[in-house]
């Protein structure tokens, strides 16, 4: 999203007081919970390594967030036992006013909306997620065929598509780092809600390869899923020499690929303020984003966004910022910092447990 530069940035920066980062071992038991329990649209972010967890004192739920300021920023629904999930948002609740913050909640789904209500929030429209129901995707017919004709040509002129596991190898991790580097150009990384390229992080998941006739990869793309039965095309990246429609043709292998391997849906990630503040009978706050989507479109593209994901779906989840008395322009502008505040691998944060209201 939004890159800023300001002296507020900086005093936000000094307020964020991260801790170290603790081994590699907690993160496989991340993992090993959340096969068990399933995850989330945003679970996958975890493993960026730039957040902390609560976990409640079962550690039956937890809840993924990051300090700035006075805030808790939460990123996506609490994660774990359903029955346990209202009991979870009270529980943080308390523990972030006891600790002297105040929780937010971002990218919120409308599952669990009646439970943050409860507790006393209130919500904000933020953007849109694009799922495509796998079992309905097809490229027949009228409808389908542009991208059609883009695949078959891309067929034609011996383009291969291939789904590698992990471990990789340090040649095939070089190899795809180039091609995050000329994608990125002079852009920076993000970090929380927007995922980024480590070696490290790519090596959990799954990857989508595009690769021209030659045997060279020219896009590629991290196949997250919640381990459930919805894949999340993640971190999606090409050459930027690569031929018009790359990105169209590896979608549509992954969409294939997802189907025969049994999964439902595959989720093409949010479309920051899309949708956000078009009704009449919107709130302020939801009025001020859709300003901010229409003047600020020329400079960060959000139509484009919303326009490319909208060649594979018509299927979009609303999701919402969940806030108690705040003022809003702050709690976004940190937001956007957050988002905007890409730290180094050597001041990662850690997991921890969180008992009552204190460290164990």
């Amino acid at each position: 999203m939004l890159d800023v530069n300001t002296s507020l940035i900086k005093k936000q920066s000094e307020k964020m007081n991260l801790p170290p980062c603790k081994n590699e071992h907690q993160y496989d038991q991340l993992t090993s919970f959340l096969k068990e329990n399933g995850g989330n649209h945003v679970s996958h972010l975890i493993f960026i390594k730039d957040k902390e967890i609560f976990w409640t004192k079962e550690r039956d739920v937890l809840i993924v967030y990051k300090r700035i300021g006075n805030k808790l920023m939460v990123l996506g629904d609490p994660i774990g036992d359903e029955a346990k999930i209202q009991e979870a948002i009270k529980k943080f609740c308390e523990y972030s006013i006891n600790e002297g913050f105040k929780p937010i909640f971002y990218q919120i789904s409308p599952q669990y909306m009646q439970y943050y209500h409860d507790s006393g929030f209130r919500f904000l429209k933020v953007g849109e997620e694009g799922l495509v129901k796998l079992q309905k995707f097809s490229l027949e017919g009228k409808q389908g065929a542009k991208l059609r004709t883009r695949l078959n040509k891309f067929t034609r002129n011996s383009y291969t598509f291939s789904v590698v596991h992990p471990p990789y190898s340090n040649q095939l991790l070089s190899e795809i780092k180039h091609i995050s580097d000329s994608w990125l150009g002079n852009q920076k990384e993000k970090g929380f809600s927007v995922v980024s390229f480590s070696k490290e992080y790519v090596s959990r998941f799954p990857l989508a390869l595009l690769q021209n006739p030659a045997g060279d990869i020219i896009a590629f793309a991290t196949l997250a899923t919640n381990y459930k039965n919805t894949i999340t095309i993640n971190l999606m990246r090409k050459n930027s020499d690569s031929p018009h429609g790359t990105m169209d043709v590896l979608f549509i292998h992954i969409f294939q690929w997802a189907k025969n391997n049994g999964y439902q849906t595959c989720s093409l990630g949010m479309t920051p303020l899309s949708n956000v503040g078009s009704c009449k009978h919107s709130f302020t706050g939801e009025k001020l984003i859709r300003f901010a989507y229409l003047y600020g479109n020329s400079m960060y593209n959000f139509k484009g966004l919303k326009e490319f994901k909208s060649k594979f779906t018509s299927n979009w989840e609303p999701k919402y910022l969940a806030y108690k008395k705040t003022l809003l322009p702050v709690t976004l502008f940190q937001l956007l910092f957050l988002i905007n505040h890409k730290r180094s691998p050597k001041s990662n944060s850690f997991i921890h447990s969180i008992t009552k209201w204190h460290f164990e």
